[in-house]
């Protein structure tokens, strides 16, 4: 049975009464060895829950008072706080998110988790349409959780479930576009340098301790790879860095003063984010506005059909099923196994359009409104982003 909105009659206007929503949110610290959730960090974290407590007239993980649960990972203890907001005006909103954040930011501070905030988690219905609600979210989030060295990253939420979304942070790349026509500043040809790269900075660490090192790519021409630079920074440069740099991986380094490091570092990349965006296997991060979907390598064979010959996706043309399944059969980017296969493109075309990246209006299907200025990105949780060298 379809559950009816409440109406309000008010003189000459009729008003839907909005239901309330349940924003359940929860923090996951980052584990320690030596956490223990002892009486007195079980007593101080009561009285800071207290502090933060919202009466929400339900029992349980939405009671309006945090709790902390615990986890076993590795040789470690791992704490998360739930706490559940029950929200009837829309007006209380950012309050009542924000206080919830900030109870998290303060259970970090005061030494009462296991250690710093690693990864926070919101569930409310239908959270992956639902704009507003999210825009609220993010600035809760923004206000509370942006560093000094962060002050101008918005937060992006990571959408794997409808009711589900992962606050986090994203470095982007280049357009969803780019990466399928490999025509951007990321190419996979440079893999197996920058490989050997990171693989003698591994090995060498405390040689190299004092130094970062990153890349600078040069936007390429037509039909061309693009140029990519080592470089490192630090006091001064180094010869020695140079000279092992050079002996070891056969690429010269060159070095960046700070200054010119961090007045220019939208021109910079750090190595395992070119890692990332070069990679030409596995899942795919891409950002639809400001949510972040996964595209499995199914999906991403079955959106080259939508380009026509010379790889330009073809943005306003409409596809009917037949024509998509004539072009799976002679694609270059579907597996011989999977070209004939009715049922292979049935089943990746449901989740193209599930995920927004492909619309389908009765029997015929186009490229989702926007899907040319989707992004490529990596998607971090937020102990991942601190950790993030560049």
């Amino acid at each position: 049975m379809t559950a009816v909105p409440k109406i309000f009659g008010a003189a000459s206007r009729v008003v839907p009464l909005k239901r309330p929503v349940v924003f359940d949110l929860v923090a996951y610290y980052e584990p320690s060895a030596h956490f223990q959730f002892s009486r007195r960090v079980r007593n101080d974290f009561g009285e800071l829950a207290d502090e933060y407590s919202r009466s929400t007239w339900l029992l349980g993980r939405y009671s309006g008072r945090a709790i902390m649960q615990t986890d076993i990972e590795g040789i470690g203890v791992a704490s998360r706080v739930e706490i559940g907001r029950l929200v009837l005006r829309e007006g209380n909103q950012y309050e009542l998110i924000a206080s919830a954040m900030r109870m998290f930011r303060e259970a970090q501070d005061r030494d009462l988790s296991s250690g710093s905030v690693s990864r926070v988690v919101v569930n409310f219905p239908k959270a992956d349409s639902r704009p507003p609600e999210r825009e609220t979210i993010r600035r809760a989030f923004n206000e509370v959780f942006a560093d000094v060295d962060e002050q101008n990253l918005d937060c992006a939420f990571l959408a794997e479930e409808i009711d589900r979304l992962e606050l986090g942070r994203c470095v982007e790349y280049q357009t969803l576009t780019n990466y399928l026509r490999e025509d951007g500043l990321y190419h996979s040809a440079h893999r197996t340098r920058i490989d050997k790269v990171q693989r003698h900075l591994q090995q060498e660490v405390g040689r190299y301790e004092n130094h970062r090192f990153f890349l600078r790519a040069h936007a390429p021409q037509p039909g061309q790879v693009p140029v990519i630079d080592f470089c490192y920074t630090g006091d001064s440069a180094d010869v020695r860095v140079e000279a092992f740099m050079a002996g070891y991986t056969d690429e010269k380094v060159q070095f960046m003063p700070r200054e010119q490091y961090r007045d220019h570092s939208a021109q910079f990349t750090g190595l395992s984010d070119y890692e990332r965006a070069s990679r030409r296997f596995g899942k795919l991060w891409i950002l639809q506005a400001d949510l972040v979907r996964r595209l499995m390598p199914q999906q991403v064979s079955v959106l080259y059909l939508f380009f026509d010959q010379q790889l330009q996706p073809e943005l306003t043309h409409t596809f009917s099923w037949e024509e998509l399944f004539e072009r799976q059969r002679s694609s270059q980017f579907i597996s011989r196994a999977s070209r004939n296969s009715q049922t292979y493109l049935d089943m990746v075309l449901e989740g193209l359009v599930r995920d927004r990246f492909v619309d389908q209006v009765g029997e015929q299907y186009r490229l989702a409104h926007g899907f040319d200025v989707f992004q490529h990105v990596t998607f971090y949780q937020l102990g991942e982003y601190r950790k993030r060298q560049i």
